[in-house]
């Protein structure tokens, strides 16, 4: 085992103020997120740490950050709190968000804080958590407690820190625990990495010395994040990764957001696979021996990965989209693997975390251990099932839209499923239609953007999803301030 790098830190001062006008819509059902200085800020830093320091006393503390400029100040922050409430706290550095939660999995830590803001742009930050399995409590009811003892006692504190924070590098214990295992010789060419300046060459770096890959890199310097955000799925950073994969000569690419717990995957042409594909093939791989366990997914687009669990004759589990939801159903249902259509993917093997990592290196197993390329592999999932890439858009009144669309598609005996309860803007708007033609149209708020998330499937006629979609896109637009020309010309994924 490589030895764990620990360094002891200089004890830090932080000068608690007033948390004036706290804005209580940072706190959301998986995480903390919000713009800087505005929302969040070294003052909300500092008392969640305190806070959280305060409802686990005994808990070893690790403070994990993404490489945004403000990131820095909210971390140390972060573990001022932590040390003013007595915890024996951690600075694990910049790294992606899977070392936070890995050193939770592997109890080097009982409870980790990611300093970041996902694939948000900048000046949006905020924190996410991990707890232990054995806490039952839920991510979503301690993200509330959070937010009403910060209303009810909303003043900081001068203090100073009593202990000093250890500097704690868990990156190389992670490369040994991703590579030793993996049956992985990898004899098809150089391959296309895209960390947009976020965290991931800090872990696929020295993956991939460890493989003995061949990588050619974009954007894989910590030099600011792009202006749109670090997503890989914005359409001109797609474009960017298209282009860089097909200049360079690559047979696969491989992009990761900000915090490296997402990553899609380009064919040699650099064409973007559909994430409904890769969860598909991903639990094709796991389900072959896999036993009793199952998998899980989100309900955006289902119809690909229910057929490949179908093949196998195994069991999947429909999950509420969301990190915490998603890892809490692979802990609970043992399952091997658990995919979200955003391009999150749990494994069992980590003990249910998501990791941009495993997903990626499991991908070149999967190329490797076939006699196809990556175009190839997603054509035969293309043929069971046409998808539509996702639409974002803000929608001013969704009960509006709802009842719309009721009117517009049950007339025509769709089927209609709600997928839960009270949600984002107060009305049952995790909904699924199912249409007579084949087509699967699903409606689901984010849950870390104020927009509503619209995908398109179908296991019949192409043509028909196509057809459908534009139909059911009119009645969007009457809810939306886009128009027409705004928004992406649909077409098959």
């Amino acid at each position: 085992m490589t030895p764990i790098k620990v360094t002891l830190l200089r004890p830090k001062v932080h000068q608690g103020h007033p948390l004036e006008q706290l804005d209580t819509r940072i706190f959301r059902a998986c995480d903390i997120r919000g713009r800087v200085p505005e929302q969040i800020n070294v003052e909300v830093a500092f008392a969640v740490g305190r806070l959280l320091g305060r409802w686990y006393p005994q808990a070893k503390v690790g403070v994990g950050r993404d490489t945004r400029v403000s990131s820095a100040a909210l971390a140390d922050a972060l573990i001022a709190g932590f040390l003013t409430s007595g915890c024996e706290t951690f600075d694990l550095g910049f790294c992606p968000t899977e070392i936070v939660a890995f050193g939770v999995g592997i109890e080097r830590i009982h409870l980790g804080v990611m300093v970041t803001a996902s694939h948000n742009p900048e000046p949006d930050n905020g924190f996410k958590v991990f707890k232990a399995h054995g806490d039952q409590e839920p991510i979503a009811h301690l993200m509330d407690r959070l937010r009403v003892a910060l209303l009810e006692n909303p003043r900081g504190q001068t203090t100073s820190a009593a202990k000093a924070p250890i500097a704690l590098s868990l990156i190389n214990e992670f490369v040994e625990h991703i590579a030793e295992p993996l049956d992985l010789k990898w004899t098809k060419g150089p391959l296309a990495l895209n960390g947009l300046n976020g965290t991931a060459s800090l872990v696929a770096t020295p993956l991939a010395e460890r493989l003995a890959l061949d990588v050619r890199w974009i954007r894989g310097e910590h030099a600011g994040l792009p202006v749109a955000g670090p997503d890989p799925l914005k359409p001109p950073l797609a474009a960017e990764m298209s282009a860089f994969v097909r200049a360079s000569r690559t047979g696969v690419g491989v992009a990761w957001d900000g915090d490296a717990d997402r990553c899609v995957f380009f064919d040699a042409a650099g064409a973007l696979v559909p994430n409904a594909y890769v969860m598909a093939m991903m639990a094709d791989h796991f389900l072959k021996n896999a036993g009793a366990a199952g998998v899980v997914y989100d309900p955006k687009l289902v119809l690909s990965i229910q057929k490949t669990v179908t093949r196998h004759r195994s069991h999947g589990v429909r999950v509420a989209t969301g990190s915490s939801h998603m890892r809490a159903a692979m802990h609970q249902t043992g399952a091997v693997y658990g995919g979200e259509s955003s391009a999150h993917h749990y494994f069992g093997r980590l003990g249910g975390i998501d990791s941009g990592m495993l997903a990626w290196v499991t991908m070149l197993q999967i190329i490797e251990h076939s006699d196809q390329t990556l175009c190839e592999l997603a054509s035969a999932y293309r043929q069971e099932v046409a998808v539509l890439p996702e639409l974002s858009l803000k929608v001013d009144h969704p009960e509006a839209m709802i009842l719309d669309l009721d009117q517009a598609l049950l007339k025509g005996k769709a089927c209609l499923e709600v997928e839960g309860g009270k949600a984002t803007f107060g009305v049952e708007t995790h909904r699924t239609y199912q249409l007579a033609s084949g087509v699967r149209f699903s409606l689901n708020p984010s849950t870390t953007e104020a927009v509503m998330r619209f995908n398109f499937e179908s296991d019949g006629d192409p043509q028909h999803l196509l057809e459908q979609s534009e139909e059911i896109l009119k009645v969007l637009l009457r809810h939306t301030d886009s128009d027409e020309t705004s928004l992406p010309v649909l077409a098959l994924a």
